[in-house]
C-alpha cells in the first residue's frame, strides 16, 4: 500500500510541474484509495475575468490499472445537465490513458470554444453516474483516484 501511495504522490507531482500554461483554472478532488460514493457530488468553482475569449473545458480522471470497468459514466451540471460516457479501456482491455506504475490518467474534452457573456463566478459539478446495466447504481466505485477540471483559453 506504501508503494502505491508513493507512486501516486510522484506521478501528482509531475503532471502539476508539466501542466499548461494556458489554463486559467485547474483543480482536482482526490478520492484517494477510499473510493468514490455515488452521494458524493464534486464541485469545482472557476471565474471569467475575459468576455473576449472562448474556453475549453477538460475533465481529467485518475485511475488505477485495478479499475474495474472500461468506462466511466459521469453526470455534469453547470448551466445545463448532461451525462457523459469516458472510455478508459479499448476493447481488448488496454488502457486508453497514460501513465506510470500503476496510475493512469485520461483527459477528456467536454466542452470546446464556450464563450461567457458576463463577467463572474461559475460553477461544475460531477457526479459518477455508473451502473450494473439497467439495475442499481454502484454506491461505491473503486480506484478512481482523482477527478480534475481545467479551463483554457482556446487558441484557434
Amino acid at each position: 500500500m506504501k508503494l502505491k501511495v508513493l507512486n501516486y504522490l510522484a506521478y501528482s507531482v509531475c503532471i502539476t510541474l508539466f501542466s499548461c500554461g494556458n489554463n486559467i483554472y485547474e483543480n482536482y478532488h482526490s478520492f484517494n484509495y477510499a473510493g468514490w460514493n455515488t452521494d458524493s457530488i464534486v464541485k469545482f468553482k472557476y471565474t471569467i475575468t475575459d468576455t473576449l475569449n472562448t474556453y475549453d473545458f477538460r475533465l481529467k480522471i485518475r485511475h488505477t490499472v485495478d479499475y474495474n470497468f472500461q468506462n466511466l459514466f459521469l453526470f455534469l451540471e453547470d448551466e445545463k445537465k448532461d451525462t457523459i460516457e469516458i472510455i478508459l479501456a479499448n476493447k481488448n482491455g488496454k488502457w486508453t490513458g497514460s501513465g506510470i506504475s500503476n496510475i493512469r490518467e485520461i483527459e477528456y474534452v467536454f466542452d470546446r470554444k464556450r464563450h461567457f457573456k458576463k463577467k463572474g463566478e461559475y460553477s461544475l459539478s460531477v457526479e459518477q453516474a455508473m451502473r450494473y446495466g439497467d439495475l442499481h447504481e454502484i454506491e461505491r466505485l473503486d480506484h478512481i483516484l482523482d477527478i480534475g477540471l481545467m479551463v483554457s483559453k482556446n487558441n484557434e
